[in-house]
């Protein structure tokens, strides 16, 4: 147990890890921009269960839902249909308070635009991490290989040395392969059922609209005739 122990010191070193993860951390932020950070230590709460799992909740299932309240309730029954994902529950309720169509679908389209540019960038970030990842390590390793060979070391002393320079890479392939692409491809999967439930439900929110609310074309204008004089 004590040999373990040992050789399991050997691989770790806390500042040189520390450096390594929050460089990666700090370039993956300042690729996606500075909301990506929160978005993407915020989807890790929800990462470990697919949305909707306990409920059986779906797209199919949430647009019979709101045919079958529309025909026995009509339009005002919609207030009472609720989901397990806050955006369907919202454009519901925005369908509800309608007054016409293509308000409701200009409104529908823009929100789920961007619940999905949020939804993608938690993974999106991690993705990122994981092609970032090898990279700061290799560079922390030639940096350490460059001081290695500029103080002139004792070649007895080189391989200690130089196991130690190479840490930096094995840190670099761990955060990567580790814990950066699995929180990736867990976080892709869950924006990909998200993002298509959301989309299905729009398209069919605003379908409803265009049958049961004013439907308003554009408006041409025409300039006035000039009134012409009584002959």
């Amino acid at each position: 147990m004590d040999a373990i122990l040992n050789n399991i010191g050997r691989f770790f070193d806390p500042l040189s890890f520390g450096l390594v993860l929050g460089s990666v951390l700090l370039m993956a932020w300042l690729q996606n921009g500075r909301a990506s950070f929160g978005l993407a230590f915020g989807g890790l709460l929800q990462c470990s269960r697919d949305p909707f799992a306990e409920s059986g909740e779906n797209a199919t299932f949430m647009c019979r839902r709101i045919d079958f309240v529309l025909r026995e309730d009509g339009f005002v029954g919609l207030e009472r249909v609720r989901s397990e994902d806050v955006f369907v529950t919202r454009v519901i309720a925005h369908l509800l308070n309608s007054k016409e169509a293509k308000t409701f679908e200009e409104w529908a389209r823009l929100e789920q635009n961007s619940v999905q540019k949020k939804q993608d960038m938690m993974a999106t970030y991690w993705s990122a991490a994981s092609e970032i990842a090898p990279a700061i390590g290799l560079i922390g390793t030639i940096m350490g290989l460059i001081q290695l060979f500029a103080t002139g070391i004792d070649p007895l002393k080189m391989g200690p040395a130089m196991s130690f320079t190479l840490l930096t890479s094995l840190y670099g392939l761990f955060v990567s392969n580790i814990i950066a692409y699995p929180i990736y491809v867990r976080l892709q999967a869950r924006a990909d059922i998200l993002n298509a439930y959301r989309a299905a439900v729009v398209q069919h929110a605003v379908a409803i609209a265009k049958r049961e609310l004013l439907v308003s074309g554009p408006v041409h204008f025409s300039p006035q005739q000039p009134l012409r004089a009584a002959s």
